[in-house]
């Protein structure tokens, strides 16, 4: 084991002392995360349930109705003319109070923006629908041939005889896959599979040309050791990786990855899949320009079917299905699960199978094709 450390820990160094590292796992990266994560930033977003209440009733029952709104989970204003900017409005049309007078139904308007929050907006929904609710109760317990004119002097209060819970239906997305939480994890994934695939590629056919291999073999070391010490430099490539993203996610952007334990799962998993491929790369490829290309063709083309650049949620159908040859559609899939939808383990099992399945099939690559002489 102490060999097969060693082995993993220079390819490691030997990366790290590269002049362009830095730039690569970091500054490279750091400017996608910049440009992606503020286009496809939403333009807005409401943590606490808001709402604009539009009260253009000329009676007193808007102003009544209005107060029946009130709630310590919701941050409520109401006025008399349409704002500029809102999250959602509720519509008290003119002739609410006529209609109620009248006893005749009533429609209520609710305009919400396309990027607010979905969990917010189902506080404020449901906040609405208790106020309804109370106020036909109101009615109802007044009497329906008492003078409804006569309402507000005579009325008692009453407190909420309905009660309605808040909560999304099961499996309903709570956020909608934008900004810096999906941004980070995409790149993460796509310079994780174009660091590895580079540097762990280059580094096996230089090993294998300067005879690095060879000679680490006619040494102490065996071939099954010499072999996963290559395995385990790619994988400590990929997590070092994984790493500087994500302390620059959590300090300059506040990014949340949900569940820590198993987004660490999964991005151990992942990075296993990436350094049996860029052994294998490194194994049938002779030339640097060559696994260059080849690793920046593979990590752009993943990364586009994967979901990294965009939400594999809003792609058409077709699109999303071939993206599932891609290692990185699991990976991603696996982060918005986390954090977008709030999975647990029992919901990502399936998925980390499937990326084990892949190291599988790119280990049986890397074995059959790995060589120690040209």
């Amino acid at each position: 084991m102490k060999k097969i450390w060693h082995i993993g820990y220079l390819d490691l160094k030997l990366m790290v002392k590269d002049k362009a590292f830095f730039f690569w796992v970091l500054v490279f990266p750091l400017v996608f995360i910049l440009i992606f994560g503020n286009l496809f930033r939403g333009s807005k977003t409401d943590t606490k349930a808001s709402l604009i209440v539009l009260n253009q009733d000329k009676g007193k029952w808007g102003a009544y109705f209005s107060e029946k709104l009130k709630s310590p989970g919701i941050e409520l204003a109401v006025t008399k003319s349409e704002p500029k900017d809102y999250f959602r409005m509720l519509v008290i049309p003119a002739d609410f109070s006529l209609k109620i007078e009248k006893r005749a139904a009533q429609t209520l308007l609710l305009k919400k923006d396309e990027d607010a929050n979905m969990q917010a907006g189902a506080v404020a929904e449901t906040r609405i629908a208790q106020a309804i609710v109370k106020l036909i109760s109101e009615l109802i317990i007044y009497g329906n041939h008492r003078d409804i004119k006569a309402f507000f002097d005579s009325r008692s209060p009453y407190r909420d005889l309905v009660r309605v819970r808040t909560r999304l239906p099961r499996d309903t997305i709570a956020k909608i896959p934008s900004g810096f939480d999906h941004v980070i994890p995409g790149i993460l994934i796509q310079f994780v599979m174009m660091m590895v695939l580079l540097y762990g590629g280059i580094s096996v056919m230089e090993d294998r040309k300067r005879r690095v291999l060879a000679r680490i073999l006619y040494s102490s070391a065996s071939f099954a050791e010499l072999f996963a010490g290559k395995f385990l430099g790619r994988v400590l490539m990929g997590l070092l990786q994984s790493a500087i993203l994500i302390t620059g996610g959590k300090l300059f952007f506040h990014l949340n990855l949900g569940n820590i334990f198993i987004s660490f799962l999964n991005i151990l998993v992942f990075t296993l899949a990436m350094a049996c491929l860029s052994i294998f790369i490194g194994s049938v490829l002779k030339k640097e320009e060559l696994i260059v290309g080849v690793s920046v063709l593979l990590a752009n083309m993943f990364s586009a079917l994967g979901g990294c650049w965009w939400p594999a949620e809003i792609v058409p159908p077709a699109f999303r299905t071939l993206g599932m040859i891609s290692p990185a559609y699991w990976a991603m899939d696996v982060f918005h699960k986390i954090i977008f939808f709030g999975k647990g383990f029992a919901a990502i099992w399936p998925n980390l199978l499937l990326l084990l399945a892949f190291t599988a099939v790119f280990m049986a690559l890397a074995l059959r094709f790995f060589k120690i002489n040209e």
